[in-house]
């Protein structure tokens, strides 16, 4: 009799959990959260505005390229803000095709500088393409001008990263 009762006991409890898990607020939040069913505000339009105003407020003289994203010079370099269409609450900074890669032996050298980076520097990733190198900072915001306060940041660390790789490079 104890054990029909342990088990009665305990399969309650385990559909008593099960269920306040599937019905608990987080759980929608959390669904709602990963199939981004949070209706889209923001065109391509506007971010590409909210972007290039903020860029121009900061001394920048940003255009919008051929792909749609907007693309700025800082220190000689062409960085880009990369602008999802898909998913406006996910803003990528990046500094594409820094350093090339010239022979398969480079590129062993390259994928160990690039651990080094991306693990080095906070938010910043490096990583290779076919036969060059890009850096990174990838975040979700709230909304897509929330950046504009981490911007700087967000640029230091991907010059960083950078810097990271190139020094890596060049020991080896």
């Amino acid at each position: 009799m104890r054990a029909i009762i342990k088990t009665i006991t305990l399969t309650a409890a385990t559909l008593a959990m099960a269920f306040a898990f599937v019905a608990s607020p987080c759980r929608a939040q959390d669904k709602a959260a990963l199939s981004s069913e949070k209706p889209v505000t923001w065109t391509v339009e506007k971010m590409q505005e909210s972007h290039m105003e903020f860029l121009r407020t900061e001394g920048y003289s940003p255009r919008v390229d051929e792909d749609g994203d907007v693309a700025f010079k800082f220190e000689g370099r062409t960085y880009y803000l990369l602008i999802s269409e898909d998913d406006p609450n996910l803003m990528r900074l990046a500094y594409p095709n820094f350093w090339s890669i010239e022979n398969e032996d480079e590129r062993m050298r390259a994928q160990v500088a690039a651990l080094k980076a991306t693990k080095d520097t906070k938010v910043a990733k490096v990583f290779l393409t076919e036969k060059n190198t890009w850096a990174m900072v990838s975040l979700f915001l709230a909304e897509p001008d929330d950046f504009h306060p981490v911007f700087s940041r967000c640029l230091s660390a991907l010059r960083l990263s950078v810097n990271t790789f190139a020094d890596t490079m060049r020991a080896n």
